[in-house]
């Protein structure tokens, strides 16, 4: 039986998963009428105000910045280079199609994590990834040609974003005990802020910059979209962190593609046939065999 640490461990992994999901939807529709660096800017800057108005209403403990330097610094791989990466690649490729290649990200987690902590990978864990990857294939649709031959260039972007978010991902993992996860959360996207300001300021000055007008009711949306893919999302997936290995939740990002591509049907119009479902099912049953099965054997 699953102790209530790992249900919550797994449940705060799920929401992660479905804010994430969700948002880069948000993300693409908006994209529409913001450049990626200044809806990058929008979303953080949204979501750093969010969070720490958050901390102050609730006067959470804040430790001294110089305990969490090195953990803060890893903001600068997620969400800074990890989504400057992202919303780049969705202005040449489909939602679906990114938010099935979010699901590279647990790869990368379980090969870092092996490569890096020697942490061990069970045949087991294996055969499952293996199993939630089919799920992914069916999810888009039994067809990666059409993925490899659109938006080439978006895709490359977002799997090397993927990369860094792995990064991010193993290497917080070793330090989230040092503070709330929400007050890690909030020194994190300070820096990112500081970061895309910078690269922001650079695109500004010395390009030809240009931007339309945007409505009341869009740039509403970008700031919601910032409070959900940063300020929610990253506390969601940093209370896992705390509660089930960085391989365990790292496994539950497959659902960010189902969340994605349900998403982009819903409110993109992006085509979804009956194969894309049964890929859904498929890999929300191979995530709570997972999720059990790791649950009896301790996994924390």
């Amino acid at each position: 039986m699953m102790s209530n640490v790992h249900i919550r461990g797994v449940v705060s992994a799920i929401l992660a998963a479905l804010c994430w999901g969700m948002a880069l939807v948000m993300s693409k529709g908006v994209l529409v009428s913001f450049p990626p660096l200044l809806l990058l800017l929008i979303q953080l800057a949204s979501s750093v105000i969010f969070i720490w108005s958050i901390i102050f209403f609730n006067k959470i403990t804040i430790p001294d910045i110089r305990a969490l330097k090195k953990v803060s610094a890893l903001g600068l791989f997620e969400p800074f280079l990890t989504y400057m990466l992202v919303l780049i690649g969705l202005t040449y490729t489909r939602a679906s199609d990114a938010a099935l290649l979010q699901s590279l990200e647990s790869i990368f987690i379980v090969m870092l994590a092996a490569l890096l902590f020697k942490e061990k990978v069970s045949g087991l864990f294996v055969f499952l990834s293996l199993f939630i990857l089919s799920g992914l294939y069916f999810s888009v649709g039994g067809n990666l040609k059409g993925l490899m031959s659109n938006g080439m260039i978006g895709n490359l972007l977002i799997v090397t974003g993927m990369f860094s978010a792995a990064v991010y991902v193993v290497l917080t993992s070793r330090s989230i005990a040092a503070a709330d996860a929400i007050v890690i959360v909030a020194y994190q996207q300070i820096v990112a802020l500081v970061a895309t300001t910078i690269v922001f300021s650079g695109e500004y000055l010395f390009t030809d910059y240009s931007v339309s007008s945007p409505s009341i009711g869009i740039v509403i949306f970008a700031i919601i979209s910032g409070i959900f893919q940063y300020a929610l999302a990253f506390t969601f997936y940093l209370t896992a962190l705390k509660h089930i290995s960085a391989g365990l939740a790292g496994m539950f990002l497959n659902l960010v593609p189902v969340f994605g591509i349900v998403g982009a049907y819903l409110f993109l119009s992006e085509k979804m046939e009956g194969t894309q479902i049964a890929g859904s099912v498929i890999t929300i049953f191979a995530l709570l065999m997972m999720s059990i099965l790791s649950g009896k054997t301790g996994e924390s």
